[in-house]
């Protein structure tokens, strides 16, 4: 894995099911803007409200629309059996890839998360290990990631704490080779490639494809100084889009593009009065509504 990764949201219809059309309008946006692969069902997908019926039927589509992109399904849970057979599902529709978040609220040790990524990668899948503390209420410390290197299947990380200091502690464990490092936050892309990534699960990338992707190619081609004028370019709409809970920001700033309606599954809800605002005039500053 190389490059950017859309995390794509997922939209809903304003009955509250999957709208194919907008999602289809998306995935063409992706491909136009250069996006190396897409997420399905990850965090910024709703995945946490998606039922099983509605995740295999999102797989299959993603599958169909978007051939020819790197594909990447999320079928992370805290329940182990429950993301064996949604990875089971995802390779039956000719998925290669997962996204396996670290069991949130249950809280393993290393030995349970040895035990529960084994049994994902007993499936054959190659798994994007994801750690984001901030949504599971565990970091994955970099003495485990060693431990976890021992699993083949692994064969990248998704790293969302926002702190490069644990990637560097990462690299001095498991060294640069044994995983595709990937940036978790959008914030971070440049520093992050700099010290040894491989590019980044991205949020922004939903409203702005080509310019994550001319970011990340120039961090990736060692044109640091170029790549950190992006960045700092990027900075303000990065910002807006995290003022609130994601996907809330991203998915409001595709409304107002034009691409899906403005409906979020409960319990998250539609953005703070002030909040919109204030997302609108940055959308209106980088020119995208």
């Amino acid at each position: 894995m190389k490059g950017v990764y859309t995390a794509i949201v997922t939209p809903f219809t304003k009955s509250g099911s999957i709208d194919e059309a907008a999602l289809k309008k998306l995935l063409e946006a992706q491909r136009k803007g250069g996006v190396a692969g897409i997420v399905v069902a990850g965090t910024t997908g709703e995945a946490a409200t998606l039922s099983f019926e509605e995740k295999r039927d999102l797989f299959a589509f993603v599958k169909k629309e978007a051939a020819g992109l790197d594909l990447v399904a999320g079928t992370g849970t805290n329940d182990t059996a429950g993301s064996v057979k949604l990875t089971e599902m995802a390779l039956s529709l000719g998925y290669t890839q997962v996204l396996a978040v670290t069991p949130y609220y249950n809280k393993p040790t290393c030995r349970g998360l040895m035990a529960h990524y084994g049994a994902i990668a007993a499936t054959g899948a190659r798994i994007v290990l994801y750690n984001v503390p901030g949504r599971t209420g565990l970091n994955l410390p970099a003495a485990w990631l060693k431990e976890l290197a021992a699993i083949p299947g692994i064969t990248a990380v998704k790293e969302a704490s926002g702190n490069l200091a644990q990637l560097v502690d990462y690299l001095e464990q498991v060294g640069p080779d044994r995983f595709a490092m990937l940036s978790g936050d959008d914030f971070t892309i440049t520093p992050f490639v700099a010290l040894g990534g491989a590019g980044v699960i991205s949020v922004v990338s939903n409203i702005a494809p080509a310019e994550t992707v001319e970011l990340t190619g120039a961090a990736l081609a060692d044109h640091f100084g170029k790549a950190a004028a992006l960045q700092v370019r990027l900075n303000g709409l990065i910002r807006a889009l995290f003022m609130e809970s994601s996907p809330i920001p991203v998915k409001t700033a595709l409304h107002l593009m034009g691409f899906c309606e403005e409906v979020l599954r409960a319990p998250l809800a539609t953005m703070e009065i002030q909040n919109r605002e204030k997302l609108v005039e940055t959308l209106k500053r980088y020119r995208l509504i």
